[in-house]
């Protein structure tokens, strides 16, 4: 199957995406007695306790730091739970990849944009503290869709790609609980990544390397510098960030594809 038949063939089957994607989030907060508020309560809660540490026990002089560490907060959360709800999204229904045929791809992608959902919604908090800290909302926030796809690109691509290697070897998740709090530390969410400008690795200056190989440092700058410094990111800036996202989610898809006949055995 080429290429594009196989993306025609997942478009025929989005209403299975869409049921997927219903799935996830009903299951998600099932028995939970405050639901869907914990998408909410989960960044607020972390952002009190990262502002009572960074303003408090160890004063920082970032400006609007509430409001800058919870944008942080959520682009990561939803990179997290993109990453981690990926990686046995395959995996975890061998009975249904064994018995039923669909495009596997659906899996992953449900997924994320499960993980989408919440933090679309999980945005409405900085909408409410940007006005409460001195803030103002901008025709610049028409600039957030646009960054919010090419997020949602590069995190269906690194899902789709750990979500087949998961199926050949059980141990991705472990490693990636590790990965994980490393790439956490090694992305500016309550920290400025202007902090890294004179910082070098050998020739190599720290700041421009983590744009070029951690996106999510790029997305999480351009989320502050449209919300918090009201300023339009620079485009040839953007266009790196966004080729590094449709680059990943080119050789996600090509390695899930790849791997997708292997599924029934070695599930």
């Amino acid at each position: 199957m080429t290429a594009l038949s196989s993306i025609v063939d997942s478009y025929r089957y989005r209403g299975l995406l869409r049921n997927l994607l219903a799935r996830d989030l009903s299951v998600r907060y099932k028995n939970s007695v405050l639901g869907f508020l914990w998408t909410l309560l989960n960044p607020l809660l972390l952002m009190i306790v990262f502002t009572i540490v960074f303003q408090v026990l160890l004063p920082t002089n970032i400006p609007h730091f509430s409001v800058f560490v919870l944008i942080g907060i959520l682009a990561w959360n939803f990179c997290v739970g993109s990453v981690m709800a990926s990686i046995h999204s395959v995996a975890g229904n061998g009975d249904l990849v064994r018995k039923v045929y669909f495009p596997r791809e659906m899996l992953p992608l449900s997924a994320v944009l499960s993980c989408l959902v919440h933090f679309v919604l999980a945005l409405s908090l900085v909408f409410v503290m940007l006005p409460l800290t001195g803030l103002t909302i901008t025709p610049l926030i028409l600039w957030l869709p646009i960054t919010i796809v090419f997020q949602t690109a590069f995190l269906a691509g690194v899902g789709l790609f750990l979500s087949a290697v998961n199926v050949f070897f059980r141990d991705t998740e472990s490693i990636m609980d590790v990965a994980m709090l490393a790439w956490f530390f090694l992305t500016p969410i309550f920290y400025p990544l202007d902090v890294l400008a004179d910082k070098e690795i050998g020739a190599m200056n720290v700041r421009w390397l983590m744009h070029v190989l951690n996106p999510m440092a790029s997305f999480i700058s351009t989320y502050r510098l449209v919300l918090i410094d009201a300023a339009p990111p620079d485009p040839a800036f953007l266009a790196r960030t966004f080729a590094v996202s449709i680059m990943v989610l080119i050789v996600g898809y090509a390695v899930f594809k790849r791997s997708e006949p292997s599924f029934g055995e070695e599930l």
